[in-house]
């Protein structure tokens, strides 16, 4: 294995433990995130605004301003940021991640609480 598929490998490993999401998960995710934000490091609004599974959503602007709240980065901050990156694209995700069948009631009702946050 090559040195940058070992980076990957840790970046994605430490990815798993802040966001729940497999190493496959996120793999996927960051395709995805590259094709919305056209392989740029960052993503924007705009970038989010063009994705037409949303364009009928009545909380489309919602949605898509989630991504930029600081309070979804789990930083004790308000406001918004202008653009994300992908680490921060998958906690805000890692939110809409439905509970595992390991998930005690106590972590279950703590996760309830913080997407209701």
């Amino acid at each position: 294995m090559g040195a940058s598929q070992t980076r990957a490998a840790n970046k994605y490993q430490d990815l798993t433990e802040k966001t729940g999401f497999s190493a496959e998960q996120i793999k996927n995710l960051h395709t995805r995130f590259q094709q919305l934000s056209g392989n740029e490091e960052t993503i924007s609004r705009e970038s989010l605004e063009n994705i037409s599974a949303l364009s009928n959503n009545p909380i489309r602007k919602q949605i898509i301003e989630a991504f930029f709240d600081k309070r979804n980065q789990h930083q004790n901050e308000v406001g918004t940021f202008q653009e994300i990156s992908f680490e921060q694209f998958l906690m805000v995700m890692s939110h809409f991640q439905p509970p595992t069948l390991k998930t005690t009631e106590e972590e279950k009702e703590a996760m309830r609480k913080e997407k209701l946050r």
